[in-house]
């Protein structure tokens, strides 16, 4: 049965929204959508938001490590904790796992196709990182979210974004529907967004997969454990999982779809590494369909 902690719609919601009034006010100051999103990135390095018991939603100063800092007149960040293939790692504060990138290089490697499409895209960040940094700049971009801010910022931001055809549209995992035309060839991603859904239903990769002729999909979702506990951090990951609430059941309905012959499996990566978070680290699985 699918299944979401209704907690975490709200806390999304919520989430986005005092987003949307940190970027909007951005934009109100001539910005355009790419240099908001920048501007929240550098705010998200210092502050996170919290939500107290009573739901007041503020910003929140990080409290690092004060030995973990350059200087005290330069007090940002050396090193992070980061973790790999189930086992934690010590790497440069400003070292990550560039997914963008990645589907950049699956898109050309593949392609052509007709759309580029995101589900769970919250403010559509990554559509916007996909465009600036090499996308194709001559089809339309499609990010699909739950939450009504979500959707509402990614719109203001695209306005704001000179060349770019991007479109947002409500989209939920649990009740999955693509009614829109996409194009026959359709590349589709997502991002640690299927991870808050603690189960996925058994329709999600049929309906996903029907909305084109053909469609590429490429997964970053924190399944590894599902597959195979790698290491320590592996064992501590599922065990965050079942207590958040979050996703335990991806695996086994990506196993079906490709045993009922709905998808073909390209491959898959477990617990690529340099995650933000040490204990949630995403893994990569890549498939794709064909209808004739």
């Amino acid at each position: 049965m699918a299944f979401q902690n209704l907690k975490w719609q709200k806390f999304y919601e919520k989430a986005w929204k005092i987003r949307a009034e940190f970027m909007s006010e951005c934009l109100s100051r001539g910005m355009n959508g790419y240099q908001a999103i920048k501007e929240l990135e550098k705010k998200e390095r210092k502050y996170r938001i919290s939500i107290t018991g009573d739901e007041v939603i503020s910003w929140e100063r990080i409290k690092g490590d004060p030995t973990n800092v350059i200087s005290e007149s330069i007090n940002i960040p050396i090193m992070r904790l980061s973790s790999i293939r189930g086992n934690e790692i010590i790497i440069p504060f400003y070292a990550n796992f560039n997914f963008v990138d990645m589907l950049i290089d699956i898109f050309d490697e593949t392609g052509p196709y007709d759309s580029i499409v995101e589900l769970g895209c919250g403010y559509g960040r990554n559509l916007f990182e996909l465009f600036y940094r090499g996308g194709s700049a001559d089809i339309p971009y499609y990010g699909g979210e739950f939450t009504k801010s979500g959707v509402e910022l990614a719109s203001k931001l695209a306005k704001a974004t000179p060349n770019m055809n991007a479109k947002f549209f409500h989209f939920n995992h649990l009740e999955p529907k693509l009614d829109i035309d996409f194009g026959e060839r359709v590349f589709l991603f997502t991002c640690h967004s299927i991870e808050q859904v603690m189960q996925i239903p058994d329709n999600w990769f049929e309906v996903v997969s029907k909305c084109a002729k053909h469609v590429r999909c490429v997964h970053l979702e924190p399944f590894g454990f599902q597959m195979h506990i790698t290491g320590p951090i592996s064992q501590k990951h599922m065990e965050f999982m079942v207590q958040q609430g979050w996703n335990v059941n991806f695996t086994d309905m990506l196993k079906q779809a490709s045993k009922n012959k709905i998808i073909e499996v390209d491959g898959a990566v477990l617990e690529i590494g340099f995650s933000q978070d040490p204990f949630n680290p995403g893994s990569i699985a890549i498939w794709h369909s064909d209808r004739k």
